[in-house]
């Protein structure tokens, strides 16, 4: 089943990517903020997609499917990043006096390109397996009707679809709260806990994971779907224990004490009403 133009393929998405990275670190360095790849994360996730259906020309269903759940949540996510941070410098979690748990990656060019821009383009690959595992072995659609098509796809593809619906809701419905809370100037200083944000402290990321759960399922409607998931739950630990949730939250004691009060009360990840506390 594994055959060696697959691995070629995969190893082809791997090369776009460094060298996509390669061209955006040269111009990071240029302007001195690195923080600028943060802009490319969910395009990198995606462009293996894209990719993928490029060099296989197989546009069944599910291929469809996956690059254009992929490509949407990527623009929305490039969108919200960018405006956000417009004009705005470097983002302080690349900076060690504002984030005391980020080792200073940017201490030389170097060091730079390898651990954040090729790290960025490589964990990207590897999150981003089931929009390409999820392509191969897919059936060509040889019909317009596709009303008849829908209805011969897997049930495992109509959940992902929903599980990836619900994800992106609640990753868009959370940054537009928080950035409304943000622009109210009577907020500066205070901790957003109204709406999703009373019920998890990082509806982002946890809408984040949820999308690519659900692209998972998605891919399980074609054979080598099965072996994408080990994507997700990387995407799930980083999210969860790296350069997600406990970055964000490090940097957001060393600014507001009143964010200790917060984290008692709130749960950590996944929604649970306001008050009960998953850690």
């Amino acid at each position: 089943m594994w055959t060696q133009d697959i691995v070629l393929i995969l190893l082809k998405n791997w090369g776009f990517l460094l060298g996509f990275c390669a061209i955006l670190w040269a111009f990071c360095m240029l302007i001195k903020d690195a923080s600028i790849i943060d802009r490319f994360w969910g395009p990198l996730c995606a462009m293996p997609s894209v990719f993928t259906l490029w060099q296989t020309d197989i546009y069944s269903l599910e291929a469809l499917l996956l690059v254009t759940l992929s490509v949407i949540w990527a623009l929305r996510l490039s969108y919200h990043i960018s405006t956000k941070n417009w004009n705005n410098g470097q983002d302080e979690r690349y900076t060690e006096e504002t984030s005391p748990a980020f080792t200073r990656v940017g201490s030389s060019p170097f060091q730079t390109l390898i651990l954040v821009f090729f790290g960025q383009a490589t964990l990207a690959w590897i999150i981003s397996a089931p929009v390409q595992f999820g392509q191969f072995y897919s059936t060509p659609m040889e019909s317009v009707d596709f009303l008849s098509t829908f209805k011969e796809l897997n049930v495992f593809v109509w959940l992902g679809c929903g599980i990836w619906a619900i994800g992106f809701i609640v990753e868009m419905l959370g940054d537009w709260q928080l950035r409304v809370f943000k622009a109210n100037p009577e907020n500066n200083g205070k901790i957003l806990d109204q709406g999703l944000w009373a019920w998890t402290r990082h509806p982002n990321y946890f809408g984040d994971s949820t999308v690519w759960f659900g692209l998972f399922f998605v891919a399980l409607g074609t054979p080598l779907g099965i072996y994408s998931l080990f994507g997700p739950l990387v995407l799930y630990y980083f999210l969860t224990r790296l350069t997600g949730k406990d970055l964000t939250e490090c940097v957001m004691l060393a600014k507001y004490p009143a964010y200790v009060e917060y984290i008692d009360r709130t749960s950590a990840f996944f929604p649970l009403p306001p008050g009960r506390r998953e850690t």
